[in-house]
């Protein structure tokens, strides 16, 4: 017999399911306040905690991630499960054709190094992880973490691998993710930086990044706002080649995240104007002890290697200051095979130079007798002012793991087996020669290899014949009528815009609402006398051939990045004088800036030193449309002004974004 139910009936069956809903929501949300007590005390957090706002706003369905399991519902976030990526499915050996979908969790949230969750962790090195206690130097201070470490977890992709990675806002303050290195052809707006190429992330908020790792190489992922970066909120980003594509890879046996390392120079509290240390891998010797470098109460990063085996290790600087560092390791040479992600052909050096966001990747040959050998990090400019220097321990396996090496840190840079001076790549020291010419003046450490003479195992992406079109751009300070001391490029410093320049595009006129030579000398304003601020973007032309002549009008060195583009450095030196700067147009008509051949293969990088008082000339090919970030990557020269955005082809170039909804 079938039995049927009329029309009232199914209303009210409707009417008491949203009923019964409608309680049990109302519990959970009673409920809540216990819940997050119990969370916060059983895992001893101090971090300022928000309940995980219900408008995400990329709960969509995505192209980029079918297949993939990815989580919707943040509402009962518990951080205690976010951790490393150790045992993530795309951590793997690459192979040819082979591309996956990866999803990643990272939560952004306040922590500290030596927090209440630090108990045994004080005494005993090897419980830090378990208590997942940020030791750092042994100095308690606010941090910013990244699920819970300082860096943030290491990210390992294959090349041309799908990424969607959630970014969960624990902070009090807004935050975005800029993935440095990657170009974002295809997603602009995934680039992560605040009010050019997306809206932030604010506090309880979920953001969902999803691009094509579209290159390999050493990157890295950090906060794009304010001093989050200096708080600790970055990562490694390594992306492989598989076997076949890879030119350097019958130079190395292994290539270990263990091995992947990142130098930053710290401040303590609050206190943004002092450096105050150096450490690698959130790791190092206090300096405020006056305990010696062999001193066991110190924590070193370890790096282990077995004798006979050769070994792909990679660094990068987090600079957050201006303290260019000096790497190398105890009697051992190191083979030079990449830098800033971008292949170049071998340097066998003792040593390299490092900049703020710069990366090298060196092969070491395990070849010296099985014991332990300090990995050296000497810090310059502000660090040497205070006389900062950081360890960590290449430990050979036969050698005994806990102890530390002999001699200082530091010690005698010459290796036993040398008799020459040493040799190191990439140094920060320009200087004009005496006695030469503007056109010869050159770097003045014969022994040295400077950036320029590194060599791509790429050609130049362009043919001998082609003809560039020259943008010049400028380096400067100016003191601001409060007394505060402004970094500008150009002469203008940055002031973010309250609206993103990537999505709002077509709601200003270009004229009227940017800021920068042309629009200023248009206003009558003259920035050589006078203060200028403002939205400061650049217009360059798409799919042309771009050069660019960056001088540097101060004395300190300064490492200029350009997002969304891989340049080619074709032009390095020091003039010396202020009056060559300001003519510098002029010197360069007359044939006075020397530049590479276009048949020698210049180095490409993303992120290059321009030295004090001297220039740098780029040329790359403008095939991405869109908004780029151009700016100084020392944070605080970032922060006070030293920033400014290429608007790459006209708004009919770039590609539209569709509004996101929040629901």
């Amino acid at each position: 017999m079938i039995v049927t139910k009329s029309k009232s009936h199914y209303r009210w069956h409707r009417i008491c399911l949203i009923w019964c809903l409608v309680n049990f929501a109302l519990a959970q949300q009673n409920q809540q306040p216990e819940l997050e007590l119990e969370q916060e005390s059983a895992a001893k957090i101090d971090w300022l905690t928000f309940p995980w706002s219900h408008r995400n706003k990329t709960n969509k369905e995505s192209h980029l991630s079918a297949g993939l399991q990815l989580k919707d519902d943040y509402g009962q976030a518990d951080i205690s499960s976010f951790s490393g990526f150790e045992r993530h499915p795309c951590r793997r050996v690459c192979q040819q054709g082979q591309s996956q979908s990866c999803y990643y969790q990272l939560v952004v949230h306040n922590y500290r190094r030596l927090g209440p969750e630090c108990q045994r962790c004080q005494f005993d090195e090897r419980a830090c992880a378990d208590e997942r206690c940020i030791y750092g130097d042994g100095v308690a201070s606010p941090v910013m973490a990244v699920n819970r470490m300082v860096p943030g977890p290491a990210i390992e992709l294959c090349e041309n691998d799908t990424v969607v990675i959630d970014v969960l806002n624990y902070l009090n303050e807004p935050t975005t993710m800029h993935w440095h290195g990657i170009h974002m052809s295809r997603s602009p707006e995934m680039d992560g930086v605040a009010h050019v190429t997306q809206y932030p992330v604010e506090p309880g908020e979920v953001f969902r990044y999803e691009f094509l790792a579209d290159r390999s190489g050493s990157l890295w992922y950090h906060s794009h706002m304010g001093w989050q970066r200096g708080f600790g909120v970055a990562g490694n980003l390594i992306v492989r080649q598989p076997h076949q594509a890879n030119p350097h890879a019958r130079l190395y046996d292994y290539d270990l995240v263990e091995h992947a390392l990142m130098v930053q120079d710290i401040f303590y509290d609050y206190d943004i104007q002092q450096v105050r240390n150096i450490l690698i891998n959130g790791k190092g010797r206090n300096h405020l002890s006056q305990l010696p470098d062999q001193d066991a109460r110190h924590r070193y990063e370890r790096l282990r290697v077995t004798p006979g085996y050769r070994y792909r290790m990679r660094v990068v600087l987090n600079g957050i200051f201006n303290c260019p560092v000096e790497f190398s390791i105890e009697q051992h040479k190191l083979l030079i095979i990449s830098t800033d992600g971008n292949d170049i052909e071998p340097v066998l050096a003792d040593g390299f130079f490092l900049t703020s966001a710069e990366r090298f990747d060196f092969v070491l040959e395990a070849n010296q007798y099985a014991k332990n050998y300090w990995v050296r990090v000497r810090g310059y400019e502000q660090c040497a002012d205070r006389k900062l220097y950081q360890g960590a321990v290449l430990s050979y396996r036969g050698a005994a793991r806990s102890e530390l090496p002999q001699g200082d840190i530091l010690g005698s840079r010459q290796p036993r087996d040398q008799d020459g001076p040493p040799l190191f790549i990439n140094d920060f020291r320009y200087k004009p020669l005496k006695n030469s010419s503007l056109a010869l003046r050159q770097f003045s450490k014969d022994q040295d290899v400077g950036t320029l003479s590194l060599r791509s195992v790429e050609p130049v992406p362009w043919s001998s014949y082609t003809k560039f079109l020259t943008y010049y751009s400028s380096l400067s300070t100016r003191q601001a009528p409060n007394g505060e001391l402004l970094f500008q490029i150009d002469e203008i410093s940055y002031i973010s815009p309250g609206i993103s320049l990537l999505q709002g595009r077509h709601l200003y006129k270009d004229d009227g609402y940017y800021s920068n030579r042309s629009s200023l000398a248009a206003q009558g304003r003259n920035c050589a006398r006078e203060l200028c601020e403002g939205v400061h973007v650049m217009r360059l032309p798409a799919y042309r051939a771009i050069e660019m002549v960056v001088a540097n009008h101060m004395e300190p060195t300064h490492p200029i990045h350009l997002h969304g583009y891989t340049f080619r450095l074709v032009g390095q030196g020091v003039l010396g004088n202020q009056n060559d700067l300001k003519n510098i147009r002029e010197l360069d008509r007359r044939g006075r800036l020397p530049r590479l051949s276009n048949d020698y293969a210049a180095v490409a990088k993303d992120t290059v030193q321009v030295p004090g008082l001297g220039y740098v000339i780029l040329r790359f090919i403008s095939d991405n449309p869109g908004f780029w970030s151009y700016h100084c990557h020392i944070e605080a020269h970032t922060v006070q002004g030293m920033f400014a955005v290429l608007k790459v082809g006209g708004d009919n170039q770039i590609k539209r974004i569709p509004a996101r909804v929040g629901c």
